[in-house]
């Protein structure tokens, strides 16, 4: 299949780009002239790239001319927020754009990526959005799977396991509660379930939450990642959902998200795997076969930072 990819240079579109590439799809990438294209390894030199932004409807035309079908990852990012950009332009109106032109241009099938918890009862600007995204892809008579993940391994190597090596032996977590479940996976598989929804037909016109085969909670994940570790440690405190939100409402400035989106994704989500593995049929990696790769891996530069 002939596909677009936009996000091919983030974490999940370019995995998503290589596993197309190397599947035999004919893959173009939608890309800002000034993007870093490291990621895609090798298969960027089998993609074929065009500029563009999806805020600008006539490149999301060029893109999609003779395009089958178009696999959507983006996020708003801190660059983008810089320019003034927000949710609702990325992320609504975004998708909103590249369904118009996926029309005009006679693609019949889009991928895209939410999350575990969007839906019409989310009151954040950034859940309100996916929300509208969904909605629009859902009625705009596209073949489509949309992937609602829950909770990603590329996350934890950024956050809960440094953070976890920097608090040493201590039985409380201080950035959130510990009793959540979630059911985490690797963003290399979200990205193989992506390609193979191109052609599956057991992914038509759905709407899945999608996990991992580990149902944990992140005191579990905590106590995991200090194992690991080696240090001495077991999580039996948190801090509880309401009591952060009620922090970020008295300190606003000092907080990465705001009291409505920590309202949205801080939930106690319970996936069922197995909906998943029928539909798709791979083996997703686990938790602890991720965690004996990365806690050493964070350990160490953090070691070699500190000299």
């Amino acid at each position: 299949m002939n596909v677009l990819i936009i996000g091919a240079t983030g974490d999940v579109g370019s995995e998503a780009a290589k596993i197309a590439v190397a599947k035999g799809h004919k893959v173009r990438a939608l890309v800002r002239s000034t993007s870093n294209r490291n990621k895609l390894g090798d298969a960027k030199n089998k993609v074929e790239f065009c500029d563009g932004d999806m805020l600008d409807q006539a490149s999301l035309a060029r893109a999609l001319t003779g395009m089958g079908g178009v696999i959507v990852s983006i996020r708003l990012t801190p660059g983008e927020m810089k320019q003034g950009r927000s949710y609702q332009d990325v992320e609504a109106t975004g998708i909103k754009n590249i369904v118009a032109a996926a029309q005009q241009k006679g693609a019949k099938k889009i991928i895209h990526v939410s999350a575990a918890g969007v839906g019409p009862h989310c009151v954040s600007d950034m859940y309100q959005a996916k929300h509208q995204a969904e909605e629009t892809i859902r009625n705009s008579g596209l073949d489509y799977t949309i992937f609602k993940p829950s909770g990603m391994f590329k996350d934890f190597q950024f956050f809960h396991i440094p953070t976890v090596i920097k608090l040493g032996e201590t039985s409380k977590w201080p950035t959130s509660p510990i009793e959540f479940h979630m059911n985490p996976l690797s963003h290399i598989d979200l990205a193989q379930c992506m390609v193979n929804a191109l052609e599956n037909p057991k992914a038509s016109s759905k709407t899945l939450e999608i996990g991992g085969p580990d149902c944990i909670t992140q005191g579990d994940l905590l106590n995991m990642i200090a194992r690991e570790a080696g240090i001495n440690t077991h999580y039996t405190t948190g801090v509880s959902k309401e009591q952060l939100i009620a922090r970020i409402k008295e300190n606003p400035q000092k907080a990465f998200f705001t009291a409505e989106q920590l309202q949205d994704f801080l939930i106690d989500k319970k996936i069922d795997h197995s909906v998943i593995k029928d539909i798709f049929g791979i083996e997703f990696q686990r938790v602890g076969e991720y965690l004996k790769k990365a806690v050493p891996e964070v350990k160490a530069a953090l070691a070699q930072k500190a000299l």
